[in-house]
């Protein structure tokens, strides 16, 4: 039980997926890229509540480390010298993801539930547009700018489950991308929404958050909405099973 909702700063970036470790999370803090509820906080163990208003300084990010967050990240044995470019965990989850199940090509893909932004970098790096569905404000910002520097992204904040599909200009997108941070019943009805979009054979990254007891009443869903599993992976570590679907 976190003390009155309240958790180390370093942490709760990690946490939230703006940061892949807890050293480049603390490296950003000391260095001063991070506002809590508009105040710049220089202490990775400071307490602050789940719910600040987080804002990260991306701009300071690419003059202190002479690097960019688009185009070439930083190969591993340079990433100590250019430490405060980072991007968001959810890059390299789905990295491996795509590496198991071969995802995303020169697709049209669809994020729903962008956070702050990993599964988006990601998949723009390979397909030929992404569209990105966030309902936070928390991380318009973030979002705003990996779409100004991508110009295959676009992003809307909205909520999916009254999202206008006409929104999405193609008449049919080839990948959905579904990681969204609600219980299973409404991520399966959020997605289920956004079906219509999908083309014949096209497919379905859906990130069930569970328990692997459920799996029977998980499978039933897919079913019911006419999705058919082609592959599936557990991650233990992070209590997650994806699954690989299609039409």
């Amino acid at each position: 039980m976190k003390s009155n909702n309240k958790e180390r700063l370093d942490v709760l970036l990690v946490k939230k997926g703006l940061f892949s470790s807890r050293q480049r999370a603390k490296e950003a803090i000391k260095r001063g890229f991070v506002t809590v509820c508009g105040e710049k906080c220089v202490k990775p163990a400071k307490k602050v509540p789940l719910n600040a208003k987080i804002e990260i300084s991306y701009d300071q990010f690419h003059y202190e480390s002479g690097c960019e967050l688009h185009h070439e990240f930083p190969a591993a044995n340079e990433m100590s010298e250019c430490l405060p470019v980072d991007v968001p965990r959810g890059y390299w989850k789905l990295k491996e993801i795509d590496e198991r199940f071969d995802l995303i090509k020169r697709d049209i893909v669809v994020d729903l539930g962008s956070s702050a932004g990993g599964f988006l970098i990601y998949a723009s790096e390979k397909a030929r547009k992404v569209y990105g569905i966030e309902y936070s404000r928390e991380f318009e910002r973030i979002l705003r700018r990996i779409e100004a520097e991508r110009n295959n992204v676009r992003v809307f904040i909205d909520d999916v489950f009254k999202f206008d599909l006409r929104k999405i200009e193609e008449d049919a997108v080839d990948v959905i991308l579904n990681d969204l941070t609600l219980d299973f019943a409404s991520s399966i009805t959020a997605l289920r929404r956004f079906l219509p979009k999908l083309k014949h054979k096209g497919k379905v990254l859906f990130v069930h958050k569970g328990i692997a007891s459920a799996e029977k009443r998980v499978m039933s869903e897919f079913e019911i909405a006419g999705l058919k599993v082609i592959s599936r992976l557990r991650s233990n570590a992070k209590k997650e099973i994806y699954y690989l679907l299609t039409t």
